[in-house]
Parts: structure tokens; sequence; C-alpha cells
């Protein structure tokens, strides 16, 4: 019974707070857009909750969360109830054909199959021993079994203070919120069972399925097209393994991104501010689930407020910030401090990284691995060589449409900074070996699907009508 709820009640939890937030259901979609982010926003409260009330009891994490847990889902819903928007008519839905309701059908008979599959190979294994053995599932092991948290600390540290209680490792500065998400499950379950703990990760691919299409619906893409996108999206290889053999964080990013993109482009396309909240919300958890995290938080916040000035004031803003920071390196360099990565230090051909330390820049030719992965390893089906046809083929949309652009923005920062990453600095060794290249790229991925949802939806392709103050908003048309 404890397992079962350490599900429902951070589900249901996430689900009122969703609600809540988009006072009510007005849309084609929200409820599956609540019902899918609700589980991994909820997922994050009770681990935020439980790094902070069971820190000296972590067996007994559910135990001590769950009221607090239940008393905010309860709130979430008792505001859904208040706040619902009783003036303004609902949004009726498309209708299907007889042709798209069977294919609808099947292809969430399909969808399903392949969760439960999916979900079958995690229960069959504990941690599968790589990244997610070695790294991700070192702390909460050792939180879970001590039954009380320890800080890690630097390995120098550690060796200077013989006897002291904190522990080393190296992956000691690692951000902690998936770590306690699995603490969560292990003390609902009464044991460091792993496969009860991982099977999670099933639910969470469920879940960016479930959000992407209510989202999707929400922003006028038609049933059948939202449903065959939601089908691509969760068949791709390189999602399903993350899900298969669980324990990474990626997949956990990769949702934290989607949701905060699905939410902004509600609002971009609506105005709801509730859906700028949830976007925020998931965007500031972004660095707490791992150090990556911290950039696409800076490029998605740097699009979206750059996204609210003027064209000319943007650009200006724009060339003046580049500017000044070639003049600073050309002067010997700067600082500044990045969110889960301390005081960034940024010199001509050098960038220091606190947690990740000194990265030479200067070009490498890692080209054809790059392509490799992503084009001939089976990775990710066709998904690389349809995006520019669609890009091409559907370019009217992307350039009349603010929204799209302005996701298609937040994409190629995205891409440049992978760019820059692989092209010219020592991470091009993992593209060498085929280990971490698909992994960061797999962030942006359901972002990129979101793009191409807007790209393939029947748009109406007549400008509509600004919301006043907000260049980036148009209003329900």
């Amino acid at each position: 019974l404890a397992y079962a709820l350490a599900w429902l009640l951070p589900w249901a939890t996430g689900t009122g707070i969703c609600l809540a937030l988009n006072r009510g259901r007005r849309r084609p979609g929200d409820l599956a857009m609540a019902l899918g982010g609700g589980f991994v926003l909820g997922l994050f409260v009770a681990a935020g909750l439980a790094s902070v009330v069971a820190a000296e009891r972590t067996a007994e994490a559910f135990a001590r969360t769950a009221p607090w847990l239940a008393a905010i889902g309860l709130l979430g819903w008792v505001a859904a109830i208040m706040l619902r928007d009783r003036e303004k008519p609902r949004v009726p839905g498309d209708t299907l054909g007889l042709g798209w309701r069977i294919a609808w059908a099947v292809l969430l008979a399909a969808i399903l199959l392949r969760l439960g599959l999916l979900a079958s190979e995690a229960l069959l294994r504990p941690t599968f021993p790589w990244d997610a053995w070695s790294a991700w599932s070192v702390k909460p092991k050792a939180w879970f079994l001590l039954g009380h948290h320890v800080p890690y600390v630097p390995i120098g540290q550690w060796l200077a203070e013989p006897g002291a209680v904190e522990r080393t490792a190296a992956i000691w500065d690692y951000p902690e919120l998936l770590a306690w998400i699995e603490i969560w499950f292990a003390s609902a379950a009464g044991s460091w069972n792993e496969p009860l703990i991982n099977i999670v990760w099933t639910g969470v691919l469920g879940a960016i399925g479930l959000a992407s299409y209510g989202q999707w619906r929400a922003c006028g893409v038609r049933p059948g097209i939202a449903m065959v996108l939601v089908y691509a999206l969760l068949s791709l290889p390189l999602l399903d393994v993350h899900a298969a053999l669980a324990g990474y964080a990626d997949l956990w990013l990769s949702a934290a991104f989607g949701l905060s993109v699905l939410g902004w482009l509600r609002w971009m396309r609506h105005g709801e501010n509730g859906q700028l909240a949830l976007a925020w919300m998931f965007a500031l958890s972004m660095p707490l689930i791992k150090l990556e995290g911290s950039v696409w938080l800076i490029a998605f916040a740097l699009v979206m407020l750059l996204g609210l000035l003027p064209g000319r004031l943007r650009w200006m803003l724009v060339a003046g910030g580049s500017a000044t920071a070639a003049l600073l390196i050309a002067l010997g360099g700067f600082k500044v401090p990045i969110l889960g990565l301390g005081w960034v230090h940024v010199t001509w051909g050098e960038l220091v990284i606190p947690a990740l330390g000194t990265l030479d820049l200067h070009w490498r030719s890692v080209g054809t691995a790059i392509l490799a992965g992503l084009l001939t390893l089976p990775n990710w089906h066709l998904l690389w060589y349809l995006v520019p046809v669609i890009v091409i083929l559907r370019w009217p949309v992307l350039a009349k449409d603010r929204a799209t652009r302005s996701v298609a923005s937040l994409l190629g920062l995205c891409a440049a900074f992978l760019f820059v990453l692989f092209f010219f600095t020592d991470a091009s060794a993992w593209a060498e070996n085929y280990t971490s290249t698909n992994r960061l790229i797999l962030h942006i991925v359901p972002a990129l699907f979101s793009l191409l949802a807007l790209l393939l939806a029947n748009l109406d392709p007549a400008p509509r009508e600004t919301v006043r103050g907000s260049p980036g908003r148009t209003s329900p048309a």
C-alpha cells in the first residue's frame, strides 16, 4: 500500500497544482497536460520535501513526507476548484474521422504496449552497472542504508579530515534532487529494491508523452498529428533505453526541459500566466537534476526574456553583450556566477568551471563521430533525416509564427552550445567514444518535438493579434 501511495500521492498533488495554475480545464488536452506534467512536478515536490523533513531518518522518508505532500495536494485541488475559470467557455476540440480514430486508438495501444515492455525490462534487473550504478545511485543508496543524510565532499578534503562523518566520491558535487526521488520510493518499498525504484523512469517517459500530447492539443495541433508525434517521440531507441536501463538523470532532465518549453509555448500562444508559472517551475528544477541543467536554464531564460523586448532593443542588447564579452576576454577574461556550476572564469582559449575543471578551447575534428551518432547508429530512427526536411517544407510557418520562431531560437541556442562543447573542448572525447554525446542531445529532444508539432499543425498563416506588452504572446483565436 505504501509503495502504491508513493506513486499516487505525488501524481495527485502535481495534477492538482497544474489544474490550479491552469484555472481548470479550459482547452483540449488540459487533462492530459495536468496528468503528465503533474506526475513529474509531484515527484519534484516530494523529493524537495523529503530532503528537508527526512534528512535525519531517510528510511522513514515516505512516512515523514507523505502528510506534508498530502496537505499540499489538498490545497492544490481546493485551489483548482476555487480558481476554475467559469466565465470563459471551454474551447471545443477537433472531431476525428473514422480512419483517424482507428489510427489514434492503434497508436495509443502501441504506446501502452511499449511502456509495458519497458516497465517489465526495468523490473527484471537491478541498476545497470554504468553511470547509473557508479554515479547516480551512490548517494541515495548510501543515505538510505546509513539511515540518514551525510554530506559528500571533495576527496582532498575527505583525506585531510580522518574520521570525519563526510563521505567522498567522484560525483560528490552532483545535484541531489534525483537522489531524494529514489529515497522516496525506497522508503515506501521498505528496502533498497532497485527494480521498484527504477520503474519510475518508465512513468516519467509516459508522463513526457502525456504532457506533450495535452499541450500540443491545447496549442491547436490536431489529435491525430499529436498522437503520431507522441508515438514517434516515445519510440526513439535512446529514449527507450533510458527507461529500460533506468538510473540515469538524462531522462528527467529531458522531461524538465521539455515541460518548461511546453508551458512557455502555451503562454506565448494564449497568454496564460499559470502556464508561465509551470514553465518556470520546471526550468528552475533543471540545475537540481544535473549540472548541464544550469546551461539549459540560462538558455531558456535568455531567449524568453529577450523575446519580451522590442526587436530593435533585443538586437542591440545581443550585440552589446557580445561586444562587451569580447572586450573583457581581450583584457584578460571575466568571471560570471552560474547556478549549479559556481563562478565560471572565461578567458581567451580557456574556460574554467569549478564543477568540471579547466576546458581548453580549440578546434577538434569530431564531425564524423557526431554524424554517425545522429544518422547511422541505432539511436534516433530517422529523426535527424526528417527534421531538416520538415523545417524546409514548413518554413512559411516558422517565418510567420512568433511562438514557433521563439522555440526554434531556443533550440538553436542549445545546439550552438553543444557544437562549441563537442568541437572546441575536451568533451570531444565523448563524441569519439560514443558515450555522452547523444545523452546530452537527448535533453532537448522532447522540446524539438514541440517545434515539429508547431510546424506540422494547421496553424492559421494570418498573423494573430498580439497581446499588449508581450511581443511573444498571442491572444487566443
